[in-house]
């Protein structure tokens, strides 16, 4: 069928009859959407319909939302997350107040889609879009009946539910039904559904159906098929919908300062003729702040004043197309000529194909920017950026919906204080001194101010005292003078400022459906000039506590040469070491709830004083963490201030820093089990032989779990034990743990930093992840993408940390699982080169300048090999370490890493004993280069051909090794 197939022809000739005034619905089956996504749009912009439910789009996660654009809408999609077909996707007209509506019950159904929309006078629409596949088992009707169910219970004024059924079985509005369906069609009917399409939709079958509720004036009609469909479209005309609530046209204007490179020079000049006398004479900290802040928003409102400018409207250029489009429907609608159709159909074709121009020459502007990463790695992120409304503007709160700015913003701010303690803490509580030497000043030079200035971030935002940090990084060479007057007066008198006290939170969402407050989490803004203060705190505290051993060597979390890392390093560590002598390992984990925001202020200064920190030092953290209040910010709204009464500011730069301290001596509670924290994340592992009975076992654990509670309870931590279990390795064991009265679940896999571990230790879930998810994004490149300069740089900055993370495990993978790794990159060289010859794997990583990846692993795992013998990483057992070589030994014999003794394939192919084994492989002055650049430089001119079979241990080196790699690497 050509596009110009009279089938369309007559779809738009029979649904222009209708008035778009009235509250349209189009319904119907597109059997693949993105290839047919001109036919849509000509359809939407000659129909202008309300509401479109589309069923079967055969989208997937590599089909960005750029390309399902649609002018004067917005969309809500739903992919099938396995195999091929379905999907459905609701199409909403801009200027109708809508949002995606999420509900665990409701989207049991995979291909389902759910959207709210604002009908006025506090009555709101709920319209879902469900495919269900024609070979539906019985199954899966319980599980529709069971939707049909929750939908009618839903808050919602007006329910409508449309999509293709495949139930051409049941005869609507006669009897008998087949007695498979009598379940759904008596649940219909008691919960008030009604099936408003009578005729057939598809050959004689009528599968696309439209069930409502509460809406009486309704007449549905049926067209002819979509573009290369077999459905016919389905509309609907609500009669008592029209006065429905339409979304508030946004201002064209933003506000916004103007910074210039002649800003800086002219900032300069004026703050040395501004009045500084009391700044610089006063005594208190709040009053110099205060006079601070005056001159320099003085100085911004002159050299950077705030303008009103008009915000970029993509859409500009598009005026004479827009306006050649009208008069040719007005044509159509009036003369029905089929002419002015195929020339609509023309002209958003051409106009399709200019904007793919448009995009690409984008795309080579930014490649030739003083910057191309960052530009490119923008320009991905705003191509690939859900086009569903930013901002959620319904949320449900007890039961009922709420859309008001000012109500959600105060609901944000309850569920934010919730976490809060007050007036809880044991008062009898002791915590003993922990060292004899003690740290009461922070030393503030221009030197160390200067610094951590220049470490700012360029930002010309400004927070939320509203200087920018571009303001104080470039503004004036005063500012370390200026700053070292008040960060020195603040810690004389042991004060943190009042205007710092209060923070600006914005709701952040998690996971869950948008709707529901609980799914956000709050972000703290703070002043810049606080966190510089900071920066320069933390960097002297953390040295006081690391060189007098105060912190715990189990913990990974906010500290320098620590990471996730040599948190999993010395974890699988301890795991392969156990099993190779033959011991059964089970790992508890355990999670605290709401960690940083329990702390209590009154134990953590106790704790704080035990660490040796004195006044003025102490008093000045006091100060910080006490009398604080927040205040919660949602769109242009602000919630009224409240109390911050526990918890350390996650925005912070010291906040984390105070809670490893509050946390760390949890780990001397375990004497039989090792533990493991990274940040609030604590693991135990205990390991036990073979003969050991299992009620003694479970015995150990339990009573070290009841050693935690206790913890918990006396320094108000709580646990949540519904995100706590055990897994075990090795003997399979019954274990009944219990923490208080509620038992802790066991485990098949656990996903722990980043990594999905599992009782078999192959990893083999964590890869096939991690290779969706690489496959995905490149799916996502290759199509908002035509370069090949583009394609490659944002494989190597998006596409290459997700494959290489963990590498440390991949030794213990297995080599099918790698080889599924390596496939990655293979068809991204053949899909990147456009299939367009025969070259191997080889002469395409050649041609494209990219190394098989089992040779990147290889790289920078021995460059980390490298970092933890000399000190750069941090590990408190398994830090590698060199033989004692006599002097009347042979050569090359320098710098000899010990290799213990292994029984197991587990151990064997452990990190550390084989990048042990191929470190003693490498010539001596590789292993002895004195800096890591020197390492990386040196083991990039090793590592040829003839380098990796030495490295490997092996004869030949050929196209199939290049291709799959060695087995454990």
């Amino acid at each position: 069928m050509s596009i110009h197939g009279t089938t369309n022809c007559d779809l738009y000739s029979n649904l222009l009859h209708y008035d778009d005034s009235e509250f349209l619905i189009l319904s119907f089956n597109a059997r693949s959407l993105s290839n047919k996504i001109i036919h849509l749009k000509t359809l939407l912009f000659l129909v202008n319909p309300t509401i479109v439910l589309i069923t079967e789009t055969w989208c997937n996660s590599s089909i960005s939302d750029h390309s399902l654009n649609v002018d004067n809408y917005v969309f809500f999609r739903t992919d099938r997350c396995y195999g091929i077909g379905g999907g459905t996707i609701i199409y909403v007209r801009s200027d109708i107040q809508a949002c995606k509506f999420e509900d665990k019950s409701l989207d049991a159904i995979d291909d389902s889609t759910w959207v709210t929309v604002n009908c006025g006078s506090q009555n709101y629409l709920l319209v879902g879009c469900i495919y269900r596949p024609p070979h539906a088992d019985t199954k899966f009707d319980k599980l529709l009946t069971n939707i049909f169910s929750i939908a009618s219970h839903q808050p919602h004024t007006f329910k409508i539910i449309g999509g293709d059924f495949n139930l051409p079985k049941i005869k609507w509005g006669l009897t008998p039904v087949p007695g498979r369906y009598n379940k759904l069609v008596e649940t219909l009917e008691i919960c008030g559904w009604v099936q408003q399409v009578r005729k057939p939709t598809r050959g004689n079958n009528t599968l696309d159906l439209m069930f409502t509720i509460n809406i009486d004036s309704i007449s549905v009609h049926t067209s002819h098929e979509f573009f290369m469909s077999d459905h016919r479209v389905v509309l609907g005309i609500i009669h008592s919908l029209n006065a429905i609530q339409l979304n508030s046209k946004a201002s064209l204007m933003y506000q916004s300062r103007h910074f210039d490179q002649q800003t800086w020079k002219r900032t300069g000049t004026l703050i040395q003729c501004l009045p500084w006398e009391t700044y610089f004479t006063t005594n208190n900290v709040d009053i110099a702040l205060s006079n601070l802040y005056h001159n320099l928003i003085y100085c911004l409102d002159c050299t950077a004043p705030v303008i009103g400018r008009v915000a970029y409207n993509a859409n500009r250029g598009q005026n004479t197309f827009k306006r050649k489009l009208r008069k040719l429907k007005c044509r159509y609608y009036e003369q029905n000529d089929v002419y002015a159709l195929q020339s609509i159909l023309k002209l958003i074709n051409r106009n399709a194909s200019s904007k793919r121009k448009y995009f690409m020459n984008i795309e080579n502007k930014a490649l030739r920017s003083k910057s191309p990463e960052l530009s490119i790695l923008r320009l991905f992120k705003s191509r690939v950026k859900s086009n569903s409304l930013g901002t959620t503007k319904f949320f449900i709160v007890n039961g009922s919906i709420v859309n008001d700015p000012n109500t959600i913003c105060e609901q944000f701010s309850k569920h934010f204080s919730q976490c809060y303690k007050t007036g809880t803490e044991n008062s009898i509580i002791t915590f003993p001194m922990l060292t004899s030497r003690h740290l009461s000043k922070i030393d503030f030079t221009p030197s160390n101010i200067k610094q951590a200035i220049a470490a700012l971030k360029k930002s010309y935002d400004g927070g939320p005292d509203g200087i920018p940090s571009s303001f104080v990084k470039y503004g004036s060479r005063e500012f370390p003078l200026f700053c070292l007057k008040l960060f020195n007066l603040s810690m004389e008198y042991g004060t943190y400022p009042s205007v710092w006290k209060t923070s600006l939170i914005t709701p952040r969402f998690k996971t869950g459906p948008r709707s529901d407050i609980i799914n956000y989490r709050p972000i703290n803004l703070t002043s810049v000039l606080s966190r510089t203060m900071e920066k320069i705190i933390h960097k002297q505290l953390l040295s006081f506590l690391l060189s007098a051993s105060l912190i715990s060597p189990s913990q990974h979390g906010f500290m320098t040469k620590r990471s996730c890392f040599t948190s999993h390093l010395e974890f699988f560590d301890q795991i392969t070491q156990k099993r190779d002598v033959g011991q059964s390992v089970i790992i508890l984990y355990f999670d605290f709830s709401k960690a940083f925001d329990s702390v209590s202020h009154k134990l953590l200064l106790l704790k704080l004083s035990s660490f040796g920190i004195q006044n003025p030092l102490l008093s000045w953290l006091k100060s910080f963490l006490e009398e604080r209040s927040q205040i919660v910010r949602f769109g242009s709204c602000y919630s009224k201030p409240v109390n911050v009464t526990s918890g350390v500011i996650q925005g912070s730069v010291v906040g984390p820093l105070l809670f490893l301290l509050f946390i760390n001596d949890v780990c001397s509670l375990f004497q039989y089990g090792k533990p493991f924290l990274f940040a609030d994340d604590l693991k135990v592992v205990y390991s036990f032989s073979s003969p050991m009975k299992e009620s003694y076992i479970s015995a150990v654990i339990q009573e070290e779990i009841n050693k935690l509670y206790e913890w918990t309870i006396s320094w108000n931590m709580p646990l949540n034990v519904d995100k706590s279990g055990f897994i075990h390795i090795g003997r399979c064991l019954n274990l009944n743990l219990t923490v208080q009265t509620h038992t802790l679940k066991p485990l098949n896999t656990v996903r722990d930093l980043g990594l999905r571990y599992s009782n078999s230790l192959n990893f083999s879930e964590h890869i096939i992840s991690q290779v969706s998810k690489a496959r995905k994004l490149i799916g996502l490149i290759m199509i908002n993408f035509n370069n090949i300069e583009s394609r490659l740089l944002l494989y190597r900055k998006c596409i290459l940390p997700i494959l290489e993370y963990g590498i440390l495990v991949y030794s213990n993978c297995r080599h099918t699982d790698l080889i599924r790794i390596e496939g990655v990159q293979r068809r991204f060289t053949k899909a990147v080169l456009r299939y367009s010859d025969n070259k191997d794997y080889y002469q395409r990583c050649q041609q494209l300048n990219l190394e098989p990846l089992w040779i990147r692993r290889i790289k920078l795992n021995l460059v980390f090999i490298y970092r933890l013998i000399n000190g750069i990483s941090y590990s408190s057992v398994s830090t590698p370490s060199y033989l004692m070589i006599s002097s009347h030994n042979l050569r090359n014999k320098e710098n000899i890493l010990a290799i213990p003794r292994t029984h197991t394939n587990l151990r064997q192919n452990f990190f550390l004993i084989r990048y042990s084994t191929m470190w003693n492989r490498l010539p001596v002055n590789l292993r002895c280069s004195e800096t890591t650049t020197r390492f990386k430089s040196l083991l990039d001119d090793f590592l040829s051909e003839s380098g990796l079979c030495h490295l490997l241990n092996i004869n030949v080196f050929n196209n199939d090794l290049y291709k799959q790699g060695p087995s454990s690497i």
